[in-house]
């Protein structure tokens, strides 16, 4: 069911505190950021652990390189590949839009200027963070024996990325938000498919979840900074443009997405936090007024 507090503006009191807040905890997350090499000192250690601790063997389906290279480039039509391969092939596409996108925006100096001025905002740490989640897919690609390289997105993606870039800041946050807001939807549906799939493989199957809720943190995170600095009439026009952008999205793949929007479009149109698991938003910055009412505080 919807959650209409996400979508009428916060006190202000809390408004005001909110980057300030934000910074904070995205400072406690993430580490220290080393803004030349694009890395947060935090999510470095991350990795070096996760690379020390061995990852656990699959026993299940087997996909061949070469035909999976194939699949995810698009020289094979998805609609001969099993379950298994059509996720691993949107794990590996999942972050193509934001990758690319953040990539061309952190070399025009990030949406808030990546520390001008001597103050780093909320979405240079964002940004940053934003260069993590590719490598956190290929790792799961690697748990089957695989890997990839990013492909570009579409010409209408690369597109939308460039609006965003040169709209002012406000306009730009409105469709941002739609874009983060989508995501979120767009990657509980991977998490949740990756359940169902791995259900027999129990130590893969906790690996891949362990992965793909650090990007849920991030995502989460994201939106709810976005929306809590929103107007009213901001906040209007941020699931209607997540549609829109969903539909334009998928225009822009073609005949080359197997999995149904439908789910997105749900998750979407009923959106709340009450959707992500407690794990996910324990760890996540969420401002109290926004906290599912079906947990405890």
């Amino acid at each position: 069911m919807l959650d209409v507090r996400l979508f009428t503006p916060l006190p202000a009191a809390i408004r005001r505190n909110l980057q300030d807040d934000y910074v904070a905890f995205v400072r406690e997350r993430d580490g220290d950021p080393d803004l030349a090499a694009r890395t947060l000192s935090k999510r470095e250690a991350w990795f070096e652990t996760l690379r020390r601790s061995p990852a656990p063997e699959w026993r299940g389906e087997r996909v061949g390189p070469a035909e999976f290279a194939a699949w995810h480039r698009g020289e094979r039509t998805l609609g001969d590949a099993s379950p298994l391969t059509v996720w691993l092939v949107a794990i590996a596409r999942a972050n193509e839009g934001e990758g690319w996108g953040v990539d061309y925006l952190l070399a025009r100096g990030g949406f808030q200027g990546l520390g001008r001025g001597g103050v780093l905002k909320p979405r240079d740490f964002a940004d940053l963070e934003e260069t993590y989640h590719t490598r956190i897919f290929r790792e799961i690609v690697r748990l089957f024996g695989l890997d990839f390289e990013m492909r570009d997105p579409p010409v209408p993606i690369q597109r939308s990325v460039k609006v965003m870039a040169r709209l002012p800041e406000r306009l730009s946050f409105i469709l941002l938000a739609a874009g983060e807001l989508m995501g979120t939807v767009a990657f509980l549906r991977l998490a949740r498919w990756g359940d169902e799939l791995l259900a027999g493989h129990a130590a893969v199957r906790e690996r891949v979840q362990a992965l793909l809720d650090e990007v849920l943190i991030d995502e989460v995170g994201h939106v709810t900074y976005l929306l809590g600095s929103m107007s009213r009439f901001e906040l209007s026009l941020v699931r209607r443009l997540a549609l829109a952008y969903l539909a334009y999205s998928r225009r822009g793949y073609g005949g080359d997405r197997q999995e149904s929007s439908a789910p997105v479009r749900a998750g979407i149109a009923n959106y709340s936090l009450a959707l992500f698991p407690e794990r996910v938003l324990r760890r996540a910055f969420v401002p109290a007024p926004y906290w599912p009412s079906e947990l405890p505080a």
